[in-house]
């Protein structure tokens, strides 16, 4: 009577790490399961339930997943993507052009205005 109200406690183990398994499986990103498609990993968790549990903690989590479903951040941190107005040396870390740049411009550009002048007036109208 006491086995039947109070089932092992291994079954239970089990029962948790293959819930556990399930759970992860289905909400870990596709692109960060390692060595099989995640469909095959939860084909495999489902049908074959301790192996495939222990395999799956073992063989198929991304690498540094934390211990909640799905969880991915634990150990190595992301590198956090900062946009260029929020960094704190804005507008100080690539002054631009120098001065001497600029005016090498601009004699270009007065250059070519020059000759596009002389070629319009050389040329006859059509």
């Amino acid at each position: 009577m006491f086995r039947v109200l109070f089932p092992s406690v291994g079954a239970i183990v089990v029962f948790a790490i293959w819930l556990f398994a399930v759970f992860d499986v289905i909400s870990t990103d596709e692109v960060l399961v390692r060595n099989l498609p995640k469909v095959m990993w939860l084909v495999f968790v489902i049908f074959v339930p301790l192996v495939g549990s222990i395999a799956w903690l073992i063989l198929g989590r991304p690498l540094y997943a934390g211990w909640q479903p799905g969880g991915q951040t634990q150990g190595a941190p992301r590198p956090r993507y900062v946009a260029p107005e929020d960094r704190p040396d804005f507008g100080r870390s690539s002054p631009g052009p120098s001065a001497e740049d600029l005016r090498r411009w601009e004699d270009d550009l007065a250059r070519r205005e020059q000759e596009l002048r002389r070629r319009d007036e050389d040329e006859p109208p059509v």
